[in-house]
């Protein structure tokens, strides 16, 4: 099996982002978890050490051959919502901020507000054992004022808990996981543009010989060839940027998937659109279903219920109005996008067919000899682009209904 997935680096470089940014009581968090679940926090950090990579979830948490399809070296559409949960940075990161907030403020809204008053309590209790006899400790007098009065401020004007923690982390890993799709659909959309530009340098190439072949003949001049080999160099300076643009991306998704920089993971194909998924697109009826997942929506609403006072809850409620607004004109503009994919589906495989058609004519004239083989290849080369258009139509439409679906399923635009 090859061995693919990203971790932190060396076991040197894992011991000193722990002991840089985790405090103690992280650390007791971790035993407490690892002790509950038979495991020694010594055993934890030792196979962290020694793995190739690090996955968020145990072992036990997914079966062994879902581990084996997310730890082989190939990226399949169906999996990147695991790929993401396992081996994203962020994702991992935002975890372990979860955990640390829960740790230092507690779950509900008063919790987090008692914390907010404990610091302040500290603050001021530091300012009982100063001298301000000395412009150095009045100085520090007045800080520890500053920070213990903003810390009154924050208990009662804050609005957090951890359930909105919780809402914004899995709201920033199901937009990686779409974020992700996009990446792959554009992918084979970029392969589908650079099919179609290789097709235009053969054109332009077979271009500059006749136009050489005419010169010799005298039937051309020297500005012919001149703008026949421009016209080559051009096509096979679009292959070059749209070879720039799949290696960017190909980068770009592997180090969103847990690949390491340089790594060439085979990419799966996308799934062609099914086109019965649209019969069962409604934006009226899926719209309350659009509210209901919405994260946004869902966040503000929990810190609307958490508002102690009437103006800020007279705001929340403004800002929930015009989220409401926002989700319903963005699950109604993805359900035309997709009405409008499916047109272009339909154009591209008519005039893909008419192409099919007028490649047979031409094959049964150039057995009679009644076009010329360049002729042909002309019709050829049409028909191939053709097909290419509709896959690239396809993809087109696979991606507006999948924009659809994460639009009813909590990641249409609120704000």
């Amino acid at each position: 099996m090859i061995k693919k997935k990203q971790g932190m680096g060396s076991a040197r470089a894992v011991r000193d982002h722990f002991l840089t940014v985790c405090p103690a009581k992280v650390f007791n968090l971790t035993a407490g978890i690892t002790a509950a679940a038979g495991i020694t926090a010594a055993a934890v950090l030792s196979a962290a050490f020694s793995a190739p990579a690090f996955a968020s979830s145990p072992e036990f948490a997914r079966s062994a051959e879902e581990w084996a399809q997310l730890r082989d070296n190939k990226i399949e559409y169906g999996e990147l919502e695991g790929l993401i949960e396992e081996y994203n940075a962020t994702v991992q990161n935002n975890q372990y901020s979860y955990r640390k907030f829960r740790d230092d403020y507690g779950d509900t809204n008063d919790e987090v507000s008692n914390e907010y008053l404990k610091l302040a309590g500290d603050f001021y209790a530091d300012m009982s054992d100063l001298d301000t006899d000395t412009a150095s400790g009045m100085a520090r007098e007045l800080s520890l004022k500053i920070q213990a009065d903003n810390m009154l401020k924050q208990a009662s004007d804050t609005l957090d808990d951890s359930k909105i923690y919780l809402l914004t982390y899995e709201k920033a890993k199901m937009s990686l996981v779409a974020a992700a799709q996009s990446d792959m659909i554009r992918y084979y959309t970029l392969q589908n543009q650079k099919k179609t530009q290789e097709a235009a340098r053969d054109s332009a190439a077979a271009q500059l010989a006749l136009a050489e072949l005419r010169k010799n003949a005298g039937a051309a001049t020297e500005l012919d060839i001149l703008t026949a080999r421009q016209n080559l160099s051009d096509a096979e300076d679009r292959i070059t940027q749209t070879e720039r643009s799949i290696d960017s991306l190909r980068e770009s998704m592997n180090v969103r998937l847990g690949w390491k920089y340089g790594d060439r993971p085979e990419i799966g194909p996308v799934p062609a659109a099914d086109l019965a998924r649209i019969a069962g697109m409604d934006p009226e009826a899926d719209l309350q279903r659009a509210y209901d997942n919405n994260y946004t929506l869902r966040i503000n609403t929990r810190k609307r219920d958490n508002a102690k006072d009437g103006i800020t809850r007279e705001n929340c409620e403004m800002t929930l109005e015009n989220n409401r607004k926002k989700i319903a004109a963005s699950l109604s503009a993805a359900y035309r996008e997709v009405l409008s994919a499916q047109l272009a589906l339909s154009q591209a495989q008519a005039k893909a067919a008419l192409e099919e058609q007028n490649l047979a004519a031409a094959g049964s004239r150039l057995a009679a000899g009644t076009i010329t083989q360049t002729d042909y290849n002309t019709r050829v080369r049409a028909a191939e682009d053709a097909r290419t258009a509709v896959q690239s139509a396809d993809l087109a439409l696979f991606s507006a209904m999948e924009t659809y679906d994460w639009s009813v399923n909590g990641l249409a635009a609120a704000e």
